[in-house]
């Protein structure tokens, strides 16, 4: 029996804003109609809060420390990337238009890149050319959307009736701009659309593995960046009508380090002995799966527009709490873009940004999903905090994280450029407008 194509969609920054996920505002008829044919899942959780570094997880079911990439950075020369063990595997791996880490296509696996615009290329190699490749192919199509700038379009009725987040100040704003992510969301889900539709039409879709999923959350504050779940809680959703049922919803735990050995095992591939992740097929067929009882993720260095931040943090999830442990005293990063649109009314991000991380985060999730109340020091919680801080430490040793031998230097020798400036009276002021918040306009 042939082994079963794979067409492997990702984009940035959309965590889980689709209508399938009950995110009001939303239309995405395509995407949800692709949850409705396969699985969508709950709990499926990033190992970083930025795109490079996660994308180590779904790609290569490591953690970023482990292959150097603690920041925007290439990812190591011996690192092996889904796409490799599929092309060594027989396949014809096949990336539309580019790349969405900074190594070269050929290194990562692939044994061809069209160039072009996205969604015309996918459409046009499933309905042309896929249907008389002879092996099984395996297409990468990685979406650009739905990172910043949103730019200033957006329904006006959408962001008047806009359910804004808890962990969001509810002004106009943060409307309008949840509105555009909206709009931009919309655009994505058409595209997406062009692709199933070929695939659909194609009469490949039976022998066809369709995987949709995103690196990490949006571009607000409290989300992308950071490790809440806004930061980290992700959209997968699967199709494979011969083993996955339709309109199933999976909430067990699950780390995106385990999405490349699922893959794999699907297509006959086996797991390589050196990675993290634990595939979750046994869920399909009702056997079960080697569980989590929790999932970690980490922050070190991000940049934006140019300039390097250091915010080192690391965290564990389980079901029921999540412990994040801040290895520097400064306040979380707030996206630059979003900045932006407060650029007459900075004050706002101001006064509900601008505290200092504790050492220790707690939060009861599901008393708490926004993660609004830190319990790290109630004394009703002290042996949960101990028991997840003890997994955490264990972890980060066990897999050798620089960050508990102290700060951790910016591989490519650049400085931190704080947000954040701290004052001779311990608090934080929001840095000058610069260069480095013009990402985004701000609305009239």
């Amino acid at each position: 029996m042939k082994q079963p194509n794979v067409v492997f969609i990702d984009c940035h920054d959309l965590g889980d804003w689709l209508g399938c996920y009950d995110r009001s505002g939303v239309s995405t008829p395509n995407l949800d109609r692709l949850a409705s044919q396969g699985a969508r899942f709950t709990q499926f959780i990033a190992t970083a809060p930025i795109c490079i570094p996660s994308r180590v997880g779904l790609y290569c079911s490591q953690m970023p420390h482990m292959i150097g990439v603690w920041g925007q950075f290439p990812y190591a020369d011996d690192a092996v990337c889904m796409a490799r063990y599929f092309q060594d595997a027989g396949y014809e791996t096949v990336l539309s238009n580019r790349l969405m880490i900074l190594n070269d296509p050929s290194w990562a696996g692939f044994s061809r890149v069209l160039a072009g615009t996205v969604e015309v290329l996918a459409e046009r190699f499933l309905r042309e050319e896929a249907p008389s490749i002879k092996c099984p192919f395996f297409l990468q199509v990685s979406f650009s959307e739905v990172h910043r700038p949103f730019g200033l379009d957006y329904d006006p009725e959408l962001a008047e009736r806009m359910v804004v987040p808890p962990d969001l100040p509810d002004c106009s704003e943060v409307r309008k701009d949840l509105a555009a992510l909206c709009r931009q969301i919309g655009a994505l889900d058409k595209k997406v659309g062009r692709i199933l539709n070929a695939l659909d039409e194609s009469g490949m879709a039976d022998e066809t593995v369709v995987v949709f999923t995103t690196e990490h959350g949006v571009a607000t504050a409290r989300a992308k960046h950071t490790l809440y779940d806004a930061g980290i809680r992700t959209t997968l959703l699967m199709r494979y009508p011969s083993e996955i049922a339709a309109g199933t919803v999976y909430g067990d735990l699950i780390s995106n380090l385990d999405l490349l050995p699922t893959v794999m095992e699907l297509c006959g591939l086996e797991k390589p002995d050196d990675i993290l992740g634990r595939s979750f097929r046994g869920l399909f067929s009702g056997g079960g799966w080697a569980g989590r009882s929790v999932v970690f993720a980490e922050q070190t260095w991000g940049r934006r527009s140019g300039n390097w931040y250091y915010t080192p943090m690391r965290c564990v999830r389980s079901d029921q709490f999540k412990l994040i442990r801040n290895f520097a005293r400064v306040p979380n990063y707030v996206d630059n873009g979003w900045v932006n649109r407060f650029q007459n009314r900075r004050e706002v991000v101001q006064a509900l940004f601008s505290k200092p991380a504790p050492d220790r985060e707690l939060y009861s999730l599901a008393d708490d999903p926004y993660e609004l109340n830190n319990v790290a020091d109630d004394p009703r919680f002290s042996k949960v905090r101990d028991d997840l801080e003890g997994q955490l430490t264990a972890f980060l040793e066990e897999t050798e994280d620089p960050i508990l031998m102290g700060p951790v230097p910016n591989k490519e020798g650049h400085s931190d450029v704080s947000q954040w400036i701290k004052q001779a009276d311990g608090t934080f002021l929001l840095e000058a407008d610069r260069e480095i918040y013009h990402a985004e306009q701000p609305f009239d």
